[in-house]
């Protein structure tokens, strides 16, 4: 079944919005190399708009996790191309064990080992994006949606 017109334009905006106050964010502090892994966390509300609590939090449990990880291996000094690829493995395998897999969420891994990021990686940007997508989608759907004809 396909997204109503009314669904696709929330969807839209979600987008546009969340993206818009992602990109700010992150050219003000610097932290552009995450946006990929959020502009597609934010296009997958296309297919399905709505937002539900029972895929919101799975989504940023899974952006967690990878951060995390990708944290794990700079720590332990685990770094280059190789190990990002690695790093990207190891989270997409635990997500897909404890069954709260986000595909783009494992970009948040890979990137963190390249930029070889401190432990705050995990509040920002990875923490604030997945909330400004996910919080813009919330309101979007609670708020402007049922205003939309």
């Amino acid at each position: 079944m396909f997204p109503s017109r009314k669904k696709k334009t929330i969807a839209i905006l979600n987008l546009i919005i969340s993206i818009s106050l992602l990109f700010i964010v992150t050219v003000l502090t610097h932290t552009e190399y995450i946006l990929p892994p959020f502009l597609a966390t934010a296009a997958t509300k296309y297919p399905d708009p709505d937002w539900r609590e029972y895929r919101s939090f799975p989504i940023m449990i899974s952006y967690l996790i990878s951060s995390v990880i990708g944290v794990l291996f700079v720590l332990l000094s685990l770094t280059g191309l190789l190990m990002a690829m690695i790093s990207a493995f190891v989270s997409f395998i635990i997500e897909v064990l404890i069954n709260i897999e986000h595909p783009p969420s494992i970009l948040a891994s890979f990137l963190a080992v390249l930029e070889k990021v401190s432990p705050l990686f995990i509040l920002h940007p990875v923490l604030t994006g997945v909330i400004i997508v996910e919080g813009v989608n919330y309101l979007l759907t609670r708020y402007i949606e049922p205003l939309i004809k």
